[in-house]
Parts: structure tokens; sequence; C-alpha cells
């Protein structure tokens, strides 16, 4: 008999804490099935190809995605609550952590795919998104055993009469008879400021591209030469038409993704504002921002921090080598890579923080 949810939600998504363990168990099968291929060798898909422990490291994830699937299924079934509560909390939340980081890359890849058509590695790519639907599965797991356990409401997190009658019983939570929207709420100033720190992070790097696709130089390189460079890594067709009428397709990128920052930290991130018809005055989708929203911090942030620590810092001081493949050669490469990583470390880390309080502020109430 698996935990009980009291449940009034319309539809399989209303009811997403009955299933999320499952589906976190059954994602997880396939997923020990590509880990032990790599382990046994295999290459496809394995960003860690390349490394001499790749094989090796391959065997800890398949052990750490099938505790977590084994805990997932845990914790919507009767052993779930006689174990330890902190077991299917922490198989899940290290899982989560584990396949968030295998997402590594995924944006960039999604917006080359847009833009151009095609990504470098699609076995690579395909992997990237099966991580990411693997960590929202562990995750959901994870919260609805935690809520489930304290007694709160499964979906909401709040605490209901029943939700609180039905844990006392040990029979998991509950939620009221529906649910209903938050008030709309700007997000508080210090995610606001960090929010215009991280649109301001991108200057740099959008006058860098914007000046090569106007013909122009930067850090000693002209845009004649970037075009070719484009040119030479298979560019698309699109991609190139735009950067001969001074448009950057990265910079496109980076201004769709100020757009979402702020949205996630202004009013009209939650409903939809007067130039927005014939959408005005409605609710914004949460799943919306918070996709992307999620998706870029857990890939961009990561990227430019670890980036920043391990090859700019580095570099600059003289412990490690500048680049050396041209046109991006010595200090005029370090200036380029130093405009995109650092624009990426705190763009990355304003949209988690800016992510984390839109998620907060319009999480649905159930009312009865």
């Amino acid at each position: 008999m698996g935990v009980a949810y009291a449940a009034s939600g319309r539809g399989a998504t209303g009811r997403w804490p009955r299933w999320a363990g499952y589906a976190a168990g059954a994602w997880t099968l396939p997923a020990v099935g590509l880990a032990l291929y790599w382990a046994a060798g295999g290459d496809t898909g394995y960003v860690l190809r390349d490394a001499r422990i790749g094989p090796a490291l391959a065997w800890p994830v398949a052990a750490l995605l099938l505790v977590g699937g084994i805990m997932g299924v845990s914790s919507v079934r009767r052993v779930g609550r006689q174990m330890p509560r902190w077991w299917p909390r922490a198989g899940l939340w290290a899982a989560c952590a584990l396949t968030g980081a295998g997402t590594f890359g995924f944006v960039m890849n999604a917006l080359q795919l847009v833009f151009t058509g095609t990504v470098d590695d699609w076995p690579v790519f395909g992997v990237e998104a099966l991580s990411a639907t693997g960590a929202a599965l562990y995750a959901a797991a994870a919260l609805a055993f935690q809520r489930a356990a304290a007694g709160a409401c499964a979906r909401c997190g709040g605490t209901h009469p029943a939700a609180g009658a039905a844990g006392a019983a040990g029979r998991g939570a509950g939620w009221g008879a529906g649910r209903g929207a938050a008030a709309p709420v700007p997000a508080p100033r210090a995610v606001r400021r960090a929010a215009y720190a991280g649109a301001l992070a991108f200057v740099p790097y959008m006058a860098m591209k914007t000046t090569w696709a106007l013909g122009g130089t930067f850090a000693g390189v002209s845009g004649a030469e970037m075009v070719a460079e484009f040119e030479r890594n298979g560019a698309s067709g699109l991609v190139l038409a735009l950067e001969r009428y001074g448009v950057d397709f990265t910079t496109l990128s980076a201004l769709l993704g100020v757009f979402l920052l702020f949205g996630l930290t202004h009013r009209w991130g939650q409903v939809f504002p007067r130039w927005a018809p014939p959408l005005t005055g409605r609710r914004v989708p949460r799943w919306l921002p918070l996709v992307p929203a999620w998706l870029g911090a857990l890939t961009l942030g990561p990227y430019g921090v670890v980036a920043t620590l391990l090859y700019l810092l580095p570099s600059a001081a003289g412990l490690t080598d500048l680049p050396d493949k041209e046109p991006l050669a010595g200090w005029a490469g370090w200036t380029v890579a130093a405009c995109g990583i650092g624009a990426f470390a705190v763009y990355g880390t304003a949209l988690g923080v800016a992510a984390w309080s839109y998620q907060r502020r319009t999480r649905p109430v159930c009312v009865s």
C-alpha cells in the first residue's frame, strides 16, 4: 500500500505527488543502463569520454542513479515510511544534483539548434535533455515525500486541516479542494538588484559581438575574421546572413536572457501586460519562465563560475597558458573569453536567485 495522498487535483499534473516517485524510478532504468554502457567502455553521448577516468566515473554514476530510483519508488510506498526519513531525501536530492550536472551545456546547445538548425554532438544533446527530465522527476519526488512526511499539503507545502489529520494518522499529506493563484508580488529589492547585475554583466559581451557584426574590431580581432571563423565552424546560412546585416545571434540570445531575468522580477512576469494582447490580464503559467530559468541557471552559472576559477584567473596570473588558437590567441583570446565567461557567471547566478524568488512568490495556494 502506497503513501496516501488526499487528492482533488484535476488531471495528471494535479496529482503529481502520487506519480512522481514512480516516474523517477521508471526514468532510472534506462539511465542506469546508459551509465553501465559508459562504464563498459562505450562513449556515445558521454561528455567524459576523453577523460582518463571517464569509464571509472560511470560506475558511481550508475550506483547513485540506482539509489535515487529505489528511493523514488520507496517514497510513494509503505517502505518509505518504515525507513529513516533522511534516506529517501538524501538519495533523491543526490540523484537530482547528479542529473542536474548532466544538463551542463543544454541551454547553449538548444540556442545553437534554434539559430543554426544543428548541434555539435546530437547524442550528448540527447543525454543533456534526458538529464533535465531526470532532475525534474527526482526533485518532484523529493518534495512530495518531504511534504507528506511533514503532514503538509503535497502540492503547495502549506498546512490544511485535512492535511494535518492525514499526516497525524501516518497516511501522508492532502490538499484543499482547489488551488488559488498567489497575488502578483514584485521581487524583493535584493533580488531586483541581482537581476540588474546579471543584465549589466552581458553589456561587454553584447558590445563585443555587436562590434564584430557591424564589421568593427574588438581585442585585435576584426569582424571579417569572426565571420570567416563562423564559416569554418559550419554556421548556418541564417547565422551568416544575420552577421552580414550587423546582427549577431548570440546577442539576440543574450537579450532574450535579460528579458527572462526581468520577467522573473517584475509584475508583468506574473500577469501578461497590456503590450501582450490578446493575453493581457491573464496569469502567466508558472512553468513558462521557470523551465528556461532553471535550465539557464543550472548550466550557465556553474559553467561561468568554474571556468572563471579554473581558466580565467589561473591564466591571468600566469599559472596556465593563454589561448593559442588563431584568431583568438594570447591576451586577445583571453579578453574575448573573459567577456563571455564573466557574463555567464554573473548572469547564471542572478538567474538562479530570480528563479528561486519567482517560484516562491508564485506558489499556488490551496483553498477549500
